[in-house]
């Protein structure tokens, strides 16, 4: 048993109902997407700086923790773990600081890249 929409008094259906279908279209969405398609036309770039992000594949946050993960395993933990078993001081100095910097750096590396490859990407 569920629970009618009704209408209150002067408050018509649509605002009172919470179904989306029962709302009217509002009019300053046609205004907003015409005033895009304009600028469309006019600067391709605009579109990609105001247009939602697509949900397909790796995003920048993604992509920074993927490098960090990658990096630090390669470039910290695969030394220090050489460098302990075989009792050399250089991998495991190489070791420590891979493991130190490359969680915090190579995320800020990734960054300054997509910034000069994609200027537009916030």
């Amino acid at each position: 048993m569920g629970v009618e929409p009704h209408e209150e008094p002067g408050r018509p259906l649509e605002e009172t109902s919470g179904n989306p279908a029962d709302r009217s279209p509002d009019p300053y969405d046609e205004r907003f997407a015409g005033i895009v398609a304009h600028l469309a036309a006019q600067d391709p770039r605009f579109v990609r700086r105001v247009s939602a992000p697509l949900t397909v594949g790796l995003g920048v946050g993604d992509l920074m923790i993927v490098v960090a993960l990658v990096a630090t395993v390669m470039f910290g933990v695969v030394p220090l773990a050489i460098g302990v078993h075989a009792g050399a001081v250089p991998l495991v100095v190489v070791g420590v600081i891979g493991c130190l910097v490359l969680p915090a750096g190579a995320p800020l590396v990734v960054r300054t890249v997509l910034r000069r490859t994609r200027p537009l990407m916030p």
